[in-house]
């Protein structure tokens, strides 16, 4: 059931305060005209409060007019249904009535044996909307989620807005470089410590930063590597993501203090007497890692499964990898149980081959160890929520949206939690025009099945960022037709190459499309295609919301709204 917007009375149809109108009129003509029967010397004699009664011209009278009525406020071929109705609710603008002759072939129900579809169309050069169908109703959105977390960020927070992670030390150094105290880093929720923007090596960073100890003078640490990552809470992973699902790399934990999007890489090579060798990346001895893996002469792809021990936390990885030299590296990302500790079990590691010696352990900063005015400072790595909102989007990682999400809840609302962030994303959906009742946002990636939310809602986001300060960071950032992203393999035609910047989304039974497209004729609209409880193959869905961006890129007058 559709939830109503109380801003927009365009839900009830076009012109229907109107309607209401006249058919108020048809009432007080009716109750004038109605007589109470009497009887009167043995007849009965009509006064107010009958019908029989009532006078042939007015009964003509009301007759019309509540026609008129009932007509003004029935939605015609080209307005959307009321939002109670269960019916298509198609609503065709008059300068989209092409695009519905097009479009409304697409929707017959054997094309997708009955699954739920929403479809919302704008023009964003006079934000008209051209095609609706079931715009208003809510669906499971998937990564579509994303489009709202990263839309906040940069709308509270900024494209160049900075993370910050620190590293100190504390205690004195004496004449020999031995520091008698630790080495402390701390967090600030940054995604990108990783080799995504380092050359690949996932440990750059932290050796840059084993590199300034060594300048300080220090040649051995008496005390512990610290991690602090106090600037996010300890809800690693959402109570709400699936449970079978939690040792695969799109389910890896946020935390203030984040190495390598928290997976360590397990990467398979074919070995002697029939065995896989392995290598882990990053090493550091954090993750216990068993290895059964075989090798086989009969196959073409690797098959390979991964499991951790409930009492040991043991990863076991089993399966089989094809045999022959040719053959490439077969590597699968699994999350750690722990991302703080496995930052600095990894940087104490890093320091050791730099030739710093490390006498005391990886350990996180206790509640007692507040005081910070013994700390001095030796580096502040950045990175930008650009690269973080491209990376979210492009890659449609769940890993950095929901650190993108702790981070704006930190400081927008001073805390850094799941619930703190979602408020944020409320905040911008009431700029929107949309109260907390009328949607359910649950994360920041779109893992969780609860994130619900209207075609139109996701349009009405793309209308709001195109216009926004921030628009060439948010457009940029989404995947490209046959280019780049998870639209790379996609709307590869000649009418579709590169004129397509949508955010794809996808989990069991749910498939979304959202974003812009710069029509042959000049124009840039915005659309979001939701498909949900869909019984064929996803490609088929994908097919399908493909046809509708192959037609929405023939549209145009050639007015156009070009800046894509």
């Amino acid at each position: 059931m559709p939830l109503k917007n109380p801003v927009d009375s365009r839900q009830y149809g076009v012109g229907s305060r109107k309607s209401y109108s006249l058919l108020l009129t048809v009432y007080c003509l009716l109750f004038s005209a109605y007589r109470e029967p009497r009887r009167v010397h043995g007849h009965t004699m009509y006064h107010r409060g009958s019908w029989q009664a009532m006078h042939p011209t007015w009964c003509m009278a009301a007759c019309c007019l509540l026609l008129t009525a009932f007509c003004y406020h029935t939605p015609l071929l080209g307005e959307e249904s009321a939002p109670n109705q269960h019916g298509p609710g198609l609503a065709l603008n008059q300068n989209g009535s092409g695009l519905a002759q097009q479009l409304l072939p697409l929707l017959s129900p054997n094309t997708l044996k009955g699954a739920s579809v929403g479809i919302s169309v704008v023009r964003l050069s006079d934000k008209t909307p051209l095609f609706r169908h079931n715009s208003r109703e809510l669906f499971t959105v998937a990564s579509n989620m994303k489009l709202f977390t990263t839309a906040s960020a940069l709308d509270y927070l900024g494209a160049q807005y900075q993370f910050k992670t620190r590293v100190f030390y504390r205690g004195e150094i004496d004449p020999k470089g031995r520091l008698l105290g630790d080495i402390i880093v701390r967090g600030g929720g940054d995604p990108n410590i990783s080799g995504r923007f380092n050359g690949g090596k996932v440990t750059a960073v932290l050796e840059d930063w084993a590199e300034v100890v060594l300048q300080a003078g220090i040649k051995e640490i008496g005390g512990d590597i610290v991690a602090d990552a106090s600037f996010f809470d300890k809800e690693w992973i959402h109570p709400g993501w699936p449970k079978d699902q939690l040792l695969s790399w799109y389910c890896a934990p946020t935390s203030a203090l984040s190495l390598n999007d928290n997976c360590v890489d397990v990467i398979l090579q074919p070995g002697k007497n029939g065995r896989a060798e392995m290598e882990l990346e990053p090493g550091g001895g954090y993750l216990k890692v068993v290895n059964s893996c075989k090798v086989s002469d009969n196959l073409k792809k690797a098959r390979v499964h991964v499991n951790r021990d409930p009492d040991s936390g043991e990863i076991c990885v089993k399966g089989e990898i094809p045999q022959g030299r040719k053959s490439p590296k077969y590597s699968v990302s699994v999350p750690v149980d722990n991302p703080p500790l496995f930052l600095a079990s990894v940087f104490r590691e890093v320091l050791g081959k730099k030739g710093i010696k490390v006498s005391g352990q990886p350990r996180l900063l206790g509640a007692e160890e507040s005081d910070q005015t013994t700390w001095k400072l030796l580096k502040c790595t950045t990175s930008t929520m650009a690269q973080a909102v491209t990376v979210a989007n492009t890659k449609s990682h769940n890993f950095y949206a929901e650190q993108i999400l702790k981070t704006v809840g930190a400081e927008v609302r001073g805390e850094g939690s799941r619930p703190a962030g979602l408020e944020v994303i409320k905040e911008l959906m009431f700029k929107l025009g949309y109260e907390p009742r009328e949607y359910q946002v649950e994360d920041g990636s779109g893992l969780c099945r609860e994130n619900r939310f209207s075609p139109e809602m996701i349009t009405d986001l793309l209308v709001f960022m195109y216009q926004h300060k921030e628009s060439e960071t948010f457009v940029s950032s989404l995947p490209v037709s046959g280019i780049k992203g998870s639209l790379h393999k996609r709307l590869k035609g000649p009418s579709c190459m590169g004129r397509v910047k949508a955010k794809t989304g996808y989990i069991s039974k749910v498939c979304a499309l959202s974003g812009y497209v710069e029509t042959q004729g000049g124009d840039t609209l915005a659309f979001s295609i939701l498909v949900n409880d869909f019984k064929v193959a996803p490609a088929h869905v994908k097919e399908f919301q493909d046809s509708i961006c192959r037609v929405l890129a023939g549209y145009g007058n050639g007015n156009g709204n070009r800046k894509m």
